[in-house]
């Protein structure tokens, strides 16, 4: 298949394997480091009933974002029934673990061959999905930034550039006159800048207040159930630490991960987890069997979904590319 060949699905696999093992490995070193026998038995009190709670909590949200990112396909004229959405968004965890989570689409490719929707109509929908994202994060990170002295200036700097890159593609007429700037400059490839001037005015119709309040409230509730994650599970380890500062833990975490641009913010996201809840006076034991728990709860497990939802959704593509399927849609 065109796009995301059997190559580059086999090099992905091989990524995911690989931090997979990059992952367990360094989480057995800092284990040896801060004791393996009291991180292996604060792993070992952890129920059944607990790590399904967990994993509920990851579930619920996927399924906000999942909603946020059917309403803003919908937004642009994406007329994709939910079920298929949800076969599509899922799918994408697969590819979580590709630097900087560009694997991720894969979902574009995805609505490509199933609905005939060209990129130029569909990247907004990814576009408007990441600054969700970031969106939820640093409001949250705000929310928790009290309970911790030092990182207020970075939140402000990281939320001054959301807002900042929010503000210039709600109003398309910047990025198109810097389309139209390089276009002129350069003479050539019209229908590449006249899809790129489509795609800023799609993308600028995510901005419209209703929609934009509806999915900043989504993102936030979806990312708040993972924060809620922690704390209960810090609390269950034995540690003790606030609401306020598990938020702001979990959201700055995350945050990082992101600015790293390391496959699913593997390092970053760990280290600064593991040292904030030192800092918040959690032992290094609970501290490091949290932060080794919720990222297997929240990463891996979106990893795993992916990876079981991707074959269907492969299949459904390969049918809907034989001949005699729907064409491209502008």
């Amino acid at each position: 298949m065109r796009g995301f060949g059997q190559g580059r699905l086999r090099r992905a696999e091989f990524a995911a394997i690989v931090t997979v093992v990059v992952f367990v490995g360094a989480m057995a070193l800092a284990g040896m480091l801060v004791g393996f026998d009291d991180v292996a038995a604060r792993l070992a009190a952890i129920s059944m009933p607990v790590l399904a709670g967990l994993l509920g909590l990851s579930l619920a949200n996927y399924g906000l974002r999942l909603v946020r990112w059917h309403l803003f396909s919908r937004r642009v004229g994406v007329a994709v029934p939910l079920a298929r959405s949800a076969l599509v968004f899922f799918a994408g965890f697969a590819m979580t673990t590709t630097p900087g989570k560009v694997g991720e689409a894969l979902r574009l490719w995805l609505i490509e061959r199933l609905h005939g929707y060209r990129y130029a109509r569909t990247v907004p929908i990814m576009v408007g999905d990441k600054i969700g994202d970031s969106a939820a994060v640093l409001i949250l990170c705000l929310f928790g930034v009290g309970a911790f002295g030092g990182y207020a200036v970075a939140t402000m700097i990281a939320g001054a550039a959301v807002l900042l890159l929010s503000l210039l593609l709600a109003n398309p007429r910047a990025p198109i006159g810097l389309i139209d700037a390089a276009y002129d400059r350069i003479g050539r490839w019209p229908r590449l800048f006249a899809g790129l001037r489509h795609m800023a005015r799609q993308t600028a119709r995510l901005f419209d207040p209703p929609l934009l309040a509806l999915a900043l409230a989504v993102g936030v509730l979806g990312w708040f159930a993972e924060c809620l994650a922690l704390f209960w599970l810090v609390e269950t380890l034995g540690g003790s630490i606030t609401l306020r500062a598990a938020v702001f833990v979990f959201a700055f975490s995350m945050m990082v991960g992101a600015v790293s641009m390391l496959p699913g913010g593997l390092g970053g996201t760990e280290v600064t987890m593991f040292a904030l809840l030192t800092a918040a006076g959690v032992a290094p034991d609970i501290a490091l069997a949290a932060t080794a728990v919720i990222r297997a709860t929240t990463l891996w497990f979106a990893v795993a979904l992916g990876g079981l939802t991707l074959p269907f959704a492969l299949r459904a593509a390969r049918a809907a590319t034989l001949p005699g399927a729907a064409g491209i849609r502008a």
